[in-house]
């Protein structure tokens, strides 16, 4: 399909998550354009896309986080909220004492910003691989204590095992891309590029619900939390697009705004704006196609009793071009 587009110098990556699209399409796009509602997928696609020789020292930050690693545990936020629940509570009173630490070296001079970034994105992946869940953070596994509990979701062994910060395997390049931490439909208007690939969220699940723990560490505004999943107030940081009756509007207002002459939108057969809508919303635009293949999937983690078929799709839109 991106065939048809030749060589575009601008690719914007608008619901970018962890980056993995717009780090493909670097090799292919004079420049990428990332933008994610988390602050935590910022730091990711930043410290991705846009280290350089000039401002990251790869020995430098060696040094950095081996100083980080040798750090003791300290009994601060992470050690009274998540400790116990969420990481064991040597854990979270490393990631209590690593967090503060890089806010220390950048405010003494001691990291550049980008390195600030990398040094958080190495913090994350660290976090979530010492992490006592399954793979999001709308629950924590029971029996933290037990690691050969015989239930049925055993505790995973890396959870026991001390965190440990590892340099993020970045490529560096010459920084020419722009990384935004904003509500696309915000500034779709003041983006250029001939390629718009847009993956919004397809269901009622927001994302920050089931990464909070993670997006709260890099935010580091040490807010309140309250339930029995430790959540913070996060109205602002909650899609229109995981709201059935807002979806499609929004939708509608970012293909409405956007000056991309090639639109691509991934969204599979379970996303809750209806098809007929998606179709009306693009021809409204230009000329458009869909491209799909099924897959079988697990239901809801409930196991291969629960299969059934799913259909992965690409929308394709041509802006400007009559059906």
């Amino acid at each position: 399909m991106l065939s048809r587009v030749a060589s575009p110098r601008v690719f914007i990556d608008g619901f970018a998550g962890t980056g993995v699209v717009g780090l493909h399409f670097r090799a292919h796009a004079r420049r990428i354009v990332s933008n994610d509602l988390l602050y935590s997928n910022y730091v990711v696609n930043q410290a991705f896309l846009n280290s350089t020789p000039g401002n990251v020292d790869p020995g430098r930050l060696r040094e950095l986080l081996a100083e980080l690693n040798r750090l003791p545990p300290r009994r601060g936020y992470v050690y009274e909220q998540y400790g116990g629940r969420y990481f064991t509570p040597r854990n979270a009173g490393r990631i209590d004492a690593v967090r503060e630490a890089i806010e220390e070296l950048a405010g003494e001079g001691r990291c550049t910003a980008q390195e600030r970034c990398l040094l958080l994105a190495s913090l994350l992946y660290a976090a979530d691989k010492a992490a006592n869940t399954v793979g999001q953070y709308d629950a924590y596994l029971k029996h933290l204590d037990a690691p050969r509990s015989p239930r049925r979701h055993l505790v995973d062994s890396n959870v026991h095992k001390p965190l440990r910060l590892r340099l993020p395997d970045v490529e560096l390049g010459e920084g020419r891309h722009e990384v935004y931490n904003e509500d696309l439909n915000r500034i779709i208007a003041g983006l250029r590029g001939e390629v718009l690939y847009l993956d919004p969220p397809y269901n009622g699940r927001q994302y920050i619900d089931c990464y909070h723990v993670l997006e709260n560490i890099l935010r580091w505004q040490r807010p309140p939390l309250y339930g029995k999943t430790r959540k913070f107030a996060r109205a602002g940081l909650k899609s229109r697009y995981s709201r059935r009756p807002e979806a499609a509007r929004a939708l509608a207002e970012l293909i409405q705004a956007a000056g991309s002459e090639h639109i691509f939108l991934s969204y599979n057969s379970e996303g809750i704006i209806p098809d007929q809508d998606i179709a009306a919303i693009l021809a409204r635009k230009g000329r458009w196609e869909v491209f799909e293949r099924e897959y079988a999937v697990f239901g809801n983690g409930a196991g291969s009793a629960r299969r059934r078929p799913i259909r992965e799709r690409i929308f394709y839109c041509r802006a400007g071009k009559g059906r």
